[in-house]
């Protein structure tokens, strides 16, 4: 009975992992999207609404969910204080605090942190020029995650379930 038990329990627990390995791909297309959604409504900021830069970034951060919208805050909190940094040294701080829970790729946080050396020294068309490079990238690789996540959710589902399996056999 023990035994039956503890196989129950080993295949559970390694489909259970084969299942959270599985969405990680498609946490990070979620987190793509995110971010796109707040450089749209910070492009929107500064094309339409001529928010000051401070302003702009405490309405995306109310707006913007969570890992982006504390980023968005942490900026508008940095620029508020008036701190005598340089812009793109408070990007770079508040955006390296956000990533502790992140699940973009390095060449994702390249890009972005990329972005935001840019914010501020641009006039109005160069800032909205940079923001639409930012999205587009962001579309090319949440549409080549697409097709991907899909397969390799569903690879890593069986691979948990199979070796669950196998440790059965083995302890048995």
């Amino acid at each position: 009975m023990l035994k039956i038990i503890g196989i129950i329990l080993v295949c559970g627990a390694s489909s259970l992992l084969g299942t959270y390995f599985g969405s990680l791909p498609q946490h990070r297309v979620d987190e793509l999207n995110l971010w796109k959604k707040a450089l749209l409504m910070l492009r929107a900021e500064i094309a339409f609404a001529s928010s000051p830069l401070p302003e702009a970034m405490r309405n995306i951060s109310m707006r913007a969910g969570k890992p982006v919208g504390p980023v968005f805050l942490d900026i508008a909190q940095a620029l508020e204080a008036r701190e005598k940094t340089d812009m793109s040294l408070i990007w770079a701080r508040s955006f390296a605090k956000g990533q502790k829970e992140s699940h973009l790729s390095d060449e994702d946080r390249g890009w972005i942190n990329n972005f935001g050396q840019t914010l501020g020294y641009l006039d109005k068309q160069m800032q909205i020029g940079a923001i639409d490079l930012a999205c587009g990238y962001m579309d090319s690789q949440a549409k080549a995650l697409g097709p991907s996540c899909v397969s390799a959710k569903k690879m890593c589902q069986s691979l948990g379930v199979l070796g669950g399996i196998l440790i059965a056999v083995v302890l048995i």
